[in-house]
């Protein structure tokens, strides 16, 4: 586990906010708090990740580097849950899925199955 200086060192390495991580959040694009959301969430390397789709959305190279690591961290037997609308996220990242219809359970199982 992470010393607390520990984890805001990585929160502003992996954030990649620089200087910024100082200002007020509500300064922030809506960009930035999803660098800093992910970092805050990633640093206290829970078991059981909880993500919606948007967190991982954002520039290009973030969205990469924020994917690199979700690989690296559920190589590591930890559970990761997705709420998202892409099957491209889902058979990156989930084994197993439920899929909902208007919030009515309507499959689950093997990600393969459902999508």
């Amino acid at each position: 586990m992470r010393s607390s200086k520990s984890k805001m060192d990585h929160i502003i390495a992996f954030s990649e906010l620089g200087d910024y991580i100082n200002l007020p959040v509500r300064t922030y694009s809506a960009g930035m708090i999803s660098r800093l959301f992910f970092s805050v969430s990633t640093a206290f390397e829970p078991d059981i990740l909880l993500l919606d789709e948007g967190i991982i959305a954002g520039d290009q190279a973030f969205n990469e580097k924020a994917s690199r690591y979700l690989v690296q961290y559920t190589s590591k037997a930890r559970i990761v849950m997705l709420a998202s609308h892409s099957k491209e996220l889902m058979h990156m990242f989930c084994n197993k899925g439920i899929r909902l219809n208007k919030g009515v359970v309507e499959a689950k199982g093997e990600i393969e199955e459902l999508f």
